[in-house]
């Protein structure tokens, strides 16, 4: 016979809790269920996240390339600025030749010879003490003094006119070794072409006959 304190009315919860003790019986724990749609928003969150970081990476690959574009183009600039003083001040075309390679080192890519251990502080300084060498050297004896693996890239032309314009140019196919992958994708060849050139008033046949 139940009692007259089960017999109050209750609510559900508090009714269930009354009957199981009524009876000795430990009510179960209750666990609330997880609906499905909340799974699925944890999922299409994931997958979102996903798309940006990826996104990101690929925007900061872009703008390092472009940036190291830029640097490619202010070297060309410098060397050409080169050649044309050496053209100038009355130097040959072998002179010239050498002082445009000079400048544009930090274009032309890993140094092949000579091979050098220490990292890039012991290449600059084989640099350093070498490039006035390489300056100063005949052209039998180029290609043992120094040699980089971009070197044939970098090609320069000149004109001069009857009024001693000297049009210098300088142009190179800067490779793109860095995220290949990523640019491989929006871009079919594996260089860009770069082109620069300087105009300059040569007088150097007046004082120099």
């Amino acid at each position: 016979m139940q009692s007259a304190a089960c017999r109050i009315k209750r609510p559900a919860g508090r009714r269930r809790e009354a009957v199981c003790h009524l009876f000795l019986i430990r009510p179960a724990p209750y666990f609330p269920r997880l609906s499905a749609g909340r799974h699925s928003c944890r999922g299409q969150a994931l997958i979102e996240s996903c798309l940006v970081v990826a996104l990101i990476c690929l925007i900061l690959a872009g703008l390092f390339q472009l940036l190291q574009l830029y640097a490619a183009k202010e070297i060309l600039s410098y060397a050409c600025a080169r050649g044309a003083r050496a053209r100038t001040v009355g130097f040959n075309d072998f002179m010239a030749r050498k002082s445009v390679m000079a400048a544009a080192i930090p274009n032309a890519g890993n140094m092949i010879f000579p091979e050098t251990a220490g990292g890039p502080a012991a290449q600059m300084a084989m640099e350093h003490a070498r490039i006035p060498i390489y300056l100063s050297a005949e052209w039998s004896r180029l290609n043992g003094i120094l040699q980089y693996e971009d070197w044939e890239t970098i090609n320069y032309n000149y004109t001069e006119d009857s009024s001693h314009l000297l049009r210098f140019a300088v142009s190179q196919d800067f490779p793109l070794r860095f995220f290949p992958v990523f640019f491989r994708a929006f871009y079919g060849a594996d260089s860009v072409p770069l082109n620069t050139e300087l105009y300059l008033d040569n007088h150097a046949a007046l004082y120099l006959e």
